[in-house]
């Protein structure tokens, strides 16, 4: 075990040694992104970030041209402490004047971890090493395109005799289409999602054969944001954005087992916000908003013959960031995350109505938030620090080992 830590750390600063000497010889400015920066700003929709911006709208890579961004990862509760999970990469390039072209590869953005019928299918695991093409047009100085295809896929066989056959397959297809349009005073962007998840498995004992499938499994998402200025002397910036998204799917067994009942499972999210964007003591950042949001989810199969609908309401959300750098090359950041909502679990039975409903609060994991990032002329490091660090302190000064970092993000940029 420690010879595997002594490893990662000779290699992580080989890493960190090539980047600074690149670093230094190429002139340029980083652009700080990520999930570690999103998170230790609080979970912020209000603010602009290349990373995010660019995976939930490719109409962003006419902007960031000739960058390199991803995630280097999280430690999971369960993992060992070498173990990251929730990593990617991705480039973003222009190849020509109007046109950027880009990938991304091994970042998740199917629904197959929100929704447990998926999981719970017998042997059926979450398509593996998505991929992800984002191609961005720019069509006049004020309007731009964006397109990124998606597909992410895995299957498994197994025979035990030429009788016992079974065989699983999953994947996710689809792609996102979005626009960026420049103001006078600021700027609008759309973007739509639609991804088609699916699974099957397969399996033959002796003459008896049985096909388990999905139906459906579609998810539509829209994503709307605006970005204006109030105030061109103080910088303050108004932004609003809503969001919604829907999912439906029904899982079929052919031939049908006696008493199966159908199954159709749906889920439907809106919400949205309105914020403020502004520098603050010149070279600083406050962002911070109110958002509301309303969520469904229903079950018309559990348990047999009923519909179990889960409904809550959003509001308030807060949302508020706050990034100041200490030098050139070092940069604070805190973040405050926090949400009320009201919640009713409804179950439909014979027709019989059962129900439970109260007021919910998000969980008090992360609600403050916290983190740093470096710079070194055209590469960033971010990360959002870890919340045992603050409570069991530095292992110079306790003994204890923590997490410095909960999530850490890296971006380059080397664009001219």
């Amino acid at each position: 075990m420690k010879g595997n830590k002594m490893k990662f750390a000779k290699l992580l600063s080989v890493v960190l040694l090539a980047v600074m000497l690149i670093s230094t010889v190429s002139y340029g400015q980083s652009i700080p992104s990520g999930t570690g920066r999103y998170e230790a700003l609080g979970y912020n929709p209000f603010i602009k970030d290349a990373s995010i911006d660019i995976n939930r709208n490719p109409a962003w890579t006419t902007v960031y041209r000739n960058y390199v961004f991803g995630d280097i990862g999280r430690t999971e509760v369960g993992t060992d402490q070498y173990q990251l999970t929730e990593q990617f990469i991705g480039a973003n390039f222009g190849v020509s004047k109007d046109l950027s072209l880009g990938l991304v590869l091994n970042k998740f953005e199917d629904s197959w971890t929100e929704f447990s019928p998926f999981s719970d299918s017998v042997g059926v695991q979450r398509p593996v090493a998505p991929l992800k093409v984002t191609l961005g047009w720019q069509l006049s100085p004020k309007f731009a395109l964006g397109f990124a295809p998606y597909y992410a896929a895995w299957s498994s066989e197994n025979q035990s005799s030429a009788t016992n056959i079974s065989k699983w397959s999953s994947s996710s297809v689809g792609a996102t289409l979005g626009m960026l349009s420049k103001l006078d005073a600021g700027w609008i962007e759309g973007a739509v999602d639609f991804k088609s998840n699916s699974y099957k498995r397969d399996a033959t004992v002796g003459t008896t054969n049985q096909i388990d499938n999905s139906e459906g499994g579609m998810n539509i998402a829209v994503f709307a944001r605006g970005f204006f200025t109030v105030n061109k002397s103080m910088g303050i910036n108004l932004v609003p954005y809503l969001g919604f998204s829907t999912y439906s799917w029904n899982p079929m067994i052919t031939p049908t087992p006696i008493g199966y009942p159908n199954e159709k499972f749906s889920h439907m999210n809106f919400n949205g916000g309105l914020g403020v964007n502004m520098p603050i003591l010149e070279q600083g950042l406050l962002a911070g908003g109110l958002s509301f949001g309303y969520h469904q989810m229903k079950d018309e199969s559990a348990p047999l013959n009923a519909t179990n609908t889960i409904t809550s309401f959003v509001l308030p959300q807060f949302n508020i960031g706050l990034e100041w750098p200490f030098t050139d090359w070092f940069t604070g950041r805190l973040g405050y995350s926090r949400a009320v909502s009201s919640v009713k679990n409804e179950l439909v039975a014979s027709s019989v109505t059962t129900y439970t409903k109260g007021t919910a609060v998000t969980s008090p994991d992360q609600t403050i938030t916290a983190g740093l990032g470096f710079h070194f002329n055209r590469f960033s490091i971010d990360g959002s620090v870890g919340e045992r660090l603050f409570k069991n302190g530095f292992y110079l000064m306790t003994g204890k080992t923590n997490d410095m970092f909960g999530m850490l993000s890296a971006s380059y940029s080397f664009g001219k």
